[in-house]
């Protein structure tokens, strides 16, 4: 169709007036769509009549690369003779967000599909489709017609990871064929690090956003401050990635139902984002699953305040116009980042207030400050840290199975992870296996400024490699792949995300999954169908009354009890049967 001047005029006059999407700024939200969630998922274009979201995450492509599309009750048409759906309601809509400044990206994988690449040839082929069917290419069937997207995400959670990094440098070389708009790479891993699908291509291909999926986990935001690893991406970031500028999207479930494990109410979510904030430049700002949740339960409208309060662009968390966390001793220094738009880099230099120092943790991420803290004036206390009672500058300091961080001149004492103590390291305190280590004994670091970095996340992180999951094709009579998450554990006590996908074949809704218990540990109940258990056996048999008959992916949390340390379930003990 050809545009007439009113038209153009009233197109240009839409653009100008919206804010458009700012790859640097630490405030940014990005929402999934398409999967109906929440089960009242609206049309695309009414969730861009406002300035909530400024990243629209289209889910998913669940197969490729024999192309399958899903956006569940947005888009159910396609083209004649074919299975490729064709929808023109969400390219017209599209277009719209766009014009309210908005960034609209295709997500590529997702938790049920058949996807992944044999090798380089067969993703460097898929790319150029990828650009011909849904960017500024040519193709004979393109199911957003002629919008053009702003990019793509990866949300990679089977498969093998052949391929991915020759798919983005591929698709970045047509990027470059295009100067005429910006266009991004995205990823979704989940938060243990490295990831299971996606670490190596992390490590070897240019991405511009992650968003970190903290949830369904143990280092989700529920177990903030304890386990929660944004400083382990932090790290990667400034170290390991290809883009050093990279933006980290603290992912988060939009309501208690978007997610097994790992919701927090607006409240929390805002002490977690403003303590990322205050520390960290690589944070981009939140990411939620999904926009029909977060717009349902509320939490969009709280994550959009908390993001437009004391957010900065160009320089990140920390900048001059960013207030400091209360958790932290201000400290002068003079910055220079450097920020990445598109293909185009830009440095910025500014002078911020900031809360950092060297850091001689285990973790590889430094800064570096000069302290303006006396070490003379106040006496040491010479006693156990309690909440609340006297302490000097940045000390540290343990308390039985509780670390303790000085914060204004009193003590912040907060609980390691269930199954850990606190044990000082030099002067940092952190949470470790007990390893026959005395866990009731009480230290204190020895100088009243420590220069070191006060950071939550990094003087209690906890990243153990036998919790990260370990995915494994069990015996079955439908080809599947099952893996378990460790979602929470406390005080003896765990919940563990069970993830049952279809490689390609649908099972039906009379399944059964069974596999062996860790020694140790009981079962008490299962979020979707019934337990029975011998000896160390465990099964978990579907109602069949409340399952659709046919299903690609099934997902559902198992509660329990453990002894000593917790251990997932060995995933190649896994029985899994769909009749």
């Amino acid at each position: 169709m050809k545009l007439t001047n009113s038209l153009l005029v009233g197109l240009t006059a839409s653009i100008a007036g919206a804010a458009a999407f700012d790859i640097n700024c630490n405030s940014n939200y990005a929402s999934y769509y398409g999967q109906n969630s929440a089960r009242n998922q609206k049309q695309l274009g009414e969730y861009c009549k406002d300035a909530t979201e400024d990243v629209i995450v289209l889910a998913f492509m669940n197969g490729f690369p024999n192309i399958l599309l899903n956006f569940a009750n947005a888009c159910e048409t396609t083209f004649d003779g074919s299975s490729l759906l064709h929808c023109p309601n969400i390219a017209k809509d599209i277009k719209y967000c766009q014009s309210q400044g908005k960034a609209v990206v295709l997500s590529m994988g997702g938790a049920a599909g058949s996807y992944g690449f044999s090798g380089d040839g067969d993703a460097i082929s898929f790319a150029d489709t990828v650009w011909n069917m849904f960017f500024n290419g040519k193709a004979t069937q393109r199911p957003f017609d002629d919008a053009v997207l702003d990019g793509i995400d990866l949300d990679i959670e089977g498969g093998s990871g052949a391929g991915y990094p020759a798919f983005i440098n591929q698709l970045r070389s047509h990027y470059a064929s295009d100067p005429s708009k910006k266009y991004y790479i995205a990823s979704a891993p989940q938060c243990p690090f490295p990831d299971a699908y996606l670490g190596s291509t992390l490590n070897s291909a240019c991405f511009d956003m992650v968003y970190v999926q903290f949830y369904n986990n143990y280092c989700g935001l529920n177990a903030y401050p304890t386990w929660f690893n944004y400083d382990d991406w932090d790290n990667w970031a400034k170290t390991k990635s290809v883009n050093k500028n990279v933006k980290i999207f603290i992912g988060a479930p939009g309501s208690p139902s978007a997610a097994s494990s790992g919701y927090v109410d607006g409240s929390t979510l805002s002490t977690v984002y403003n303590a990322v904030r205050a520390n960290y430049t690589s944070l981009g700002g939140i990411m939620t699953w999904d926009v029909s949740q977060a717009r349902t339960s509320g939490l969009a409208s709280s994550i959009r305040s908390m993001l437009n309060a004391g957010s900065t662009c160009g320089n990140g968390g920390g900048g001059s116009t960013t207030t400091t966390s209360t958790t932290s001793v201000p400290t002068s220094t003079t910055s220079t980042s450097t920020s990445t738009t598109g293909y185009s880099t830009t440095s910025t230099t500014g002078t911020a207030t900031t809360t950092s120092a060297t850091s001689t943790s285990t973790s590889t991420s430094t800064s570096t400050a000069t302290s303006t803290e006396s070490s003379s004036t106040t006496s040491l206390p010479t006693n156990c840290p309690v909440s609340g009672k006297q302490c000097t500058g940045n000390q540290q300091g343990c308390n039985g199975q509780s670390f303790a961080i000085c914060n204004g001149g009193t003590w912040y004492v907060q609980p390691c992870a269930s199954g850990t103590t606190c044990v000082m390291s030099g002067n940092i305190a952190t949470c470790d296996w007990p390893n026959g280590r005395d866990t009731n004994s009480c230290s204190i670091s020895g100088a009243s400024s420590l220069n070191k970095r006060i950071n939550f996340q990094q003087v209690s992180e906890i990243t153990q490699p036998r919790l990260r999951p370990k995915p494994a094709h069990p015996k079955s009579n439908i080809p599947t792949r099952v893996e378990f998450v460790a979602g929470s554990l406390n005080n003896g006590v765990y919940s563990t995300v069970v993830k049952i996908q279809a490689d390609k074949q649908a099972f039906t809704g009379n399944w059964a999954i069974s596999f062996n218990l860790p020694s140790g540990q009981t079962i008490d109940s299962a979020s979707r169908g019934s337990v029975s258990v011998n000896k160390n056996m465990v099964t978990i048999s579907s109602d069949t009354t409340s399952e659709e008959p046919r299903n690609m992916a099934a997902t559902f949390k198992i509660s329990g009890t453990f002894a000593n340390d917790y251990k997932l379930p060995d995933a190649g003990s896994v029985v899994f049967v769909s009749v």
